[in-house]
Order: C-alpha cells, then structure tokens, then sequence
C-alpha cells in the first residue's frame, strides 16, 4: 500500500502525534508499505528526503507552525504522481483539509485519527472565548469526521466524544503502540538519585509529560503538599518542559516544596525513557488525554501508576491490579499513593502484571491492527 499522511507537525517538532505516526511508518515500512509525509515547512527542519513534502507556514503558534498548503500549488500537483491508495489525516486543520480534498479529487479512501481532545486546548486562542472556541470545534469535528470513510480514536472515551459531538462514520479504536525494548535498560537509581540530588531513602514519585496547564497539574502539587505535611519518604520528579514549567517552579517555591521537588526540564526521549525503570510509582494528574502513552510507557518499565479515572488512562489501567484508578478528589489521589509508598510488595506485585499488560500495546501489535483497518478500508471504498 502507498499510503499519504498529512499533519499539521513533523519533525522537528517531536509530540504524541509524531511519535504515533514514526512507529506506525517504521513498523508497516518493514513490512512493504510505502509512506509520503506531507506537513509544514520549518525553519530548524534539516530533512530533504524525497517522500516528505514540506509546505509554506508561518511559525505561531510557538513551535506549532501555522500551514498555508494552497500557496504551493507545484507541491501540491505532486501528490497525484504518488498513485496513493489512501490518505491519513492526523488533524482537521489546514493540512487534514488538504488531506481531505486532495482524498476526494483522486478518488481514494480517508483515514483520519483524532488524536487531541481539541477542546481542552482552546486556552492556547486568546483572542477567542474559550466557550466559543469549544462550540466551533465540535461543529468543525463533525462536519471533518463525517466526510471520511474511518476514524481512529486511541481509545474508547475518545469514542464516546466523538459520537456526542454527531460523528456517524465508522471509529476504531487503535492506540499508538510503543517499542518495549527501549524501557528496559533505566537509570540506576543510585546515579539518578546522586544526579538530581534526591535523598537516598526517599521513594521516587514519577511524572513525564508536558509541563501545561492541560496537564492538571495544580491538581499534582496539590497532593504533594498533602502528603508533605503527613510524610517525608518520598521526592516527585517531574521530567518535562512546557508554556508553563517556570510557573510551576514558582509555585514550588511559594508552597515551600522544594525539598521534595525537582524539574528535570525537557529530556531528549531516548534520556526520558531511562526515567521509568528508576522511580518507584507513576503519578499522572491530566484528565485530557485520549491516549496517556506515558502510562504504557510506565508499565514498560514494570513500576505501577496512579493516574484519575478519565479519558485514556481508564481504558489502559486495571484498577487494583497494574495500577490505581482514582476520581478527581484529592484525598482519594493521596490514599493510593499512600497505599503503595507502604506496600513494597504491593508496589512489585502491580509492577509486574503492569509490565505483562505493557505487550498489549507493542508498536507490533498496534501496527497490526493499522495495517488490518487500512486493507479493508480500501476493500471497502466504493
């Protein structure tokens, strides 16, 4: 199959959305399926390969550049010499609608994968009001969605949402699967602990993700300062950057949690990778995630989490079996925390059937199922 993937960020920019269509290209690459990647132009972009098609953008939002495909008409007269046999939208936005019509002028099927709770990221418009912003979203959902021939949702919340939004078309739900083998050498947790100067009998509480307001993470040092006031065996690190790491920071300092947090600032992934094997529990706050591949990442690495019981998250933890599930409520958060900071036996006996559930959601695996959903897609079109 010759498949075209059109997405609003490529590399350089390295995000959910990217890594999810490197490891489904790199696994179906390996089994004889050709992909042409289509996304904006970017000024630190270093590639030239000739089955990436770069168009015009300006660079807002920050690190996000903003596509403007029609001001290419040469680049975009190319696609029809590519003989494509179906196209994989990663957006809805100026490159999914090039996507869209360019599936429609030549007469191919139209993947699209919704990736991103939209909505929870109206904030980064401030020029719009948030409640507007969410309203056109759904309507512009809808109407995206029903003009493709199949959806994938990384997992089955995201599902729910797009059919209350009035999506009727067809919806798969295929996580982005990750390569186990590369949480399986971590830091050692004597050399993390000397590196980021955190007291050898303190446990390590782990967060990798973005440091945004999207993330819930008020919600995060709100617990920690709970648990700092009861407790001392334990030192949350938090690996990631993001819009707002320096706030954060400053509010560390102000609630006087400096002793038992540290920010590692951005790592490069292959570093960031090395993080899990080392902490003791996972802890994750945000209730926007479709996905949460951060959490199969942990479970890679065999160490439990704590996570809330929203989005995707519900749909990869087995509650009291690999990890904890828990309601947005602050004291039941703290308590499972609690429970598996007392328990080492706990916290092995869930690391262990979290490393177990991990091969579910192999970069294998799921490339099987993309791979299923495309053939019969095309089987299907008429």
């Amino acid at each position: 199959m010759r498949i075209g993937i059109f997405s609003e960020c490529y590399h350089p920019i390295l995000n959910g959305v990217v890594v999810s269509i490197d490891t489904f290209k790199s696994e179906l690459e390996k089994r004889g399926h050709k992909f042409f990647i289509f996304a904006p132009s970017n000024p630190n972009c270093q590639d030239s390969p000739l089955n990436i098609f770069r168009f015009p953008a300006l660079p807002w939002p920050k690190d996000y550049p903003l596509a403007f495909p029609y001001l290419a008409p040469l680049q975009t007269s190319k696609i029809s010499d590519l003989k494509l046999d179906l196209i994989h939208t990663q957006h809805m936005f100026a490159m999914g609608r090039l996507g869209l019509k360019e599936a429609h002028k030549l007469d191919i099927p139209i993947v699209h994968t919704y990736h991103t709770l939209i909505t929870e990221y109206a904030h980064y418009i401030p020029i719009v009001p948030s409640v507007l912003t969410k309203t056109v979203i759904k309507k512009l959902t809808k109407s995206y969605c029903n003009q493709c021939d199949q959806i994938v949702t990384p997992s089955s919340p995201m599902k729910k949402i797009l059919r209350s939004y009035g999506v009727e078309t067809q919806i798969e739900i295929i996580p982005t699967g990750i390569y186990l083998e590369n949480f399986a050498n971590p830091y050692h947790k004597d050399v993390l602990k000397t590196k980021w100067q955190i007291p050898e009998d303190k446990k390590i509480l782990l967060y990798v993700s973005r440091v945004a307001k999207e993330k819930n993470l008020n919600f995060l040092f709100k617990a920690i300062k709970k648990l700092s006031l009861k407790r001392h065996d334990f030192h949350l690190l938090i690996v990631g950057g993001g819009p707002e790491l320096e706030y954060y920071q400053q509010l560390v300092k102000k609630w006087e949690l400096s002793n038992c947090v540290t920010f590692t600032g951005m790592q490069e992934k292959e570093k960031a990778n090395r993080f899990f094997g080392a902490a003791d529990i996972f802890v994750f706050p945000s209730i926007t995630e479709t996905q949460g591949i951060v959490i199969t990442e942990a479970m890679a690495a065999g160490i439990p989490a704590v996570a809330i019981d929203k989005m995707g998250p519900s749909d990869i933890i087995q509650d009291g079996i690999d990890g904890f599930l828990t309601p947005l409520n602050l004291d039941k958060f703290c308590a499972k925390i609690e429970a598996l900071l007392e328990n080492e036996n706990l916290r092995e006996k869930f690391g262990a059937n979290a490393l177990k559930k991990a091969k579910e959601f192999s970069a294998q695996a799921s490339a099987d199922k993309m791979e299923e959903l495309y053939e019969k897609t095309i089987s299907h079109y008429s």
